[in-house]
């Protein structure tokens, strides 16, 4: 077989181990060129899109992650605050009857359906002269209770004696010791609620007894009843017997 030109270099080429090791040299070059083409082409691409990359967002080396600074959320509007319970004004229209005239524990003892129970000391009820609890009704197994409270005269009793009822009756009574300022006869003043079996009381006794109260001339007539209409029905039958 005869080689041509060509042929007989290429055949001394592979062959010649000098020659060979030139040719992987030149070969791992044109690699490494193309490589580093490719490379550069991928840097620019990656340098084009980080310039179309929001000025905003930052880097933080500490916590090695890109942070996109928060854009303001639209606002929302506040909801309006859920509605509270009514709540009774501490601020009652006293009443006030037409009657100056003066009181004093004699007439309630000479009551034929009343019945006293005990009498307080009024040290620390302020202006008050004496103050009584007891019973009173036609029935002796159904009467209401009662506390009186005599004061010097009219004015004293509409102006202090009208600032501790309010503290003593109705739905914003203080039933607390710690709280109420006249604490004297605060057990009788506390109603119990009854439990669901009709038994005496579920030991829960934290409601006012007395659910309103009258003035009348020197004296101020805290009367038992579940509220204010019913307090002064009992307030109006015991200062009905008074009068005769």
């Amino acid at each position: 077989m005869r080689l041509d030109g060509s042929q007989k270099q290429d055949l001394c080429i592979t062959h010649n181990p000098l020659l060979f090791a030139q040719q992987k040299e030149d070969m791992a070059s044109t690699a490494r060129r193309r490589g580093l083409s490719l490379l550069l082409v991928a840097s620019s691409i990656f340098l084009v899109a980080c310039s179309n990359v929001d000025s905003n967002d930052s880097f933080s080396s500490g916590d090695y992650e890109i942070i996109r600074k928060a854009t303001s959320a639209p606002s929302t509007p506040t909801p309006e605050p859920v509605a509270k319970e009514h709540q009774p004004t501490t601020e009652r229209q006293p009443q006030i009857l037409t009657d100056v005239g003066e009181y004093s524990i004699d007439d309630f003892e000479a009551l034929t359906n009343f019945k006293l129970s005990k009498s307080y000391d009024v040290e620390d009820l302020e202006r008050a002269e004496s103050t009584i609890y007891g019973f009173f009704g036609p029935d002796p197994y159904d009467r209401q209770e009662y506390e009186a409270r005599f004061y010097p005269d009219h004015d004293t009793a509409i102006t202090v004696g009208v600032d501790f009822a309010n503290e003593a009756t109705g739905p914003d009574a203080v039933l607390a010791s710690a709280t109420q300022r006249w604490d004297e006869g605060l057990t009788q003043r506390r109603a119990c609620a009854a439990n669901t079996r009709g038994s005496h009381h579920s030991g829960r006794c934290n409601i006012a007894k007395y659910g309103d109260y009258v003035v009348a001339g020197n004296l101020v007539l805290l009367c038992q009843g579940r509220d204010s209409e019913t307090a002064l029905k009992n307030c109006e039958a015991l200062y009905a017997a008074l009068q005769n």
